[in-house]
């Protein structure tokens, strides 16, 4: 009788426990990524604010931002899809949805919503970076690089300083703001090198100055520098308990030119080390993991 009724008590618990969670994600190599849970009530918060005025866009944007700090972007992605339809010409929603495609390793969905976003919001700064992130993790490393670049040039156009605003970052940050300028500098030369651009990309590293204050962007900062021969690969690479940056930041810049170098062993290593970064959103990350599949034929080559 007490075996029978241990075994049931077993048998309940089991069915009654809580399914195990599903991935947000699969990585281009075939590992289940997961959100992680909101330990401090702020999607709670969001979600109680939006019940409010369900269809108010400011809301439903506000409630959608809140999930990226859990990594929480499948429902992320179902809120700007919402808002989308409430607002079809704001550039926003398909800007930030643009956004979270790439975290989930969906680039063609990516590309679509950036270049959406782009043709509503041209001179915006955060449009054009991740659109030419879009284009470079899904191998169209020239689109990449051209993108960048448009906006870069845009750095001293009147035009998209007169739009520029708390609001709207738009591309005359690359002229007025060192860590926007760094950022787009450094991936714009990873995408020219690798679409066989490597004078433009030198020109673009060259230009940048040796001392700049560039904030939360030093990882892109040093990169440049490695490219103009100030730094080493492996003060990027033996990353020490005070780095201010992740492997993956700066570990991808260094990555991009040993293999444009011809050294294929050594940074398939460095991009293999930056794959094993838990922080699977990362862009070097992500970037890096595109590689590593193209390399073994599990995505398709770059046009």
């Amino acid at each position: 009788m007490r075996r029978a009724f241990f075994l049931f008590a077993i048998s309940l618990a089991a069915c009654t426990e809580a399914p195990p969670p599903k991935p947000e994600a699969t990585s281009l190599l075939g590992e289940p990524l997961f959100a992680r849970q909101d330990t401090t009530g702020e999607i709670a918060r969001a979600d109680s604010g939006l019940a409010a005025a369900p269809d108010d866009v400011e809301r439903i944007i506000a409630a959608a931002r809140v999930r990226r700090n859990w990594w929480q972007y499948r429902d992320e992605i179902a809120l700007y899809t919402r808002a989308i339809a409430l607002a079809p010409s704001d550039w926003r929603p398909r800007r930030f949805r643009g956004h979270r495609y790439i975290s989930v390793r969906e680039f063609d969905n990516a590309v679509r919503d950036m270049e959406r976003a782009r043709a509503l919001a041209p001179l915006n700064w955060d449009v054009s970076y991740h659109l030419g992130l879009a284009y470079f993790v899904s191998g169209r490393f020239a689109d990449a690089a051209d993108e960048y670049l448009r906006c870069l040039r845009l750095a001293v156009d009147a035009a998209t300083a007169a739009v520029d605003s708390e609001d709207f970052r738009s591309c005359s940050r690359n002229g007025t703001d060192p860590g926007s300028r760094v950022a787009m500098t450094e991936w714009a030369a990873r995408a020219l090198l690798r679409a066989g651009r490597q004078t433009e990309a030198e020109v673009l590293a060259a230009a940048i100055p040796d001392t700049l204050e560039v904030g939360e962007n030093v990882s892109y900062y040093h990169d440049l520098l490695y490219a103009k021969g100030h730094k080493t690969a492996e003060e990027l690479l033996n990353l020490g308990p005070d780095a201010p940056y992740r492997l993956e930041t700066v570990g991808y810049g260094v990555a991009t030119r040993l293999l444009v170098a011809g050294d294929t062993a050594r940074a398939t290593e460095v991009l293999q080390r930056i794959v094993a970064d838990p922080w699977w959103p990362g862009f070097g990350r992500i970037a890096a993991e595109a590689d590593l599949a193209r390399f073994a034929g599990r995505v398709p080559p770059s046009p």
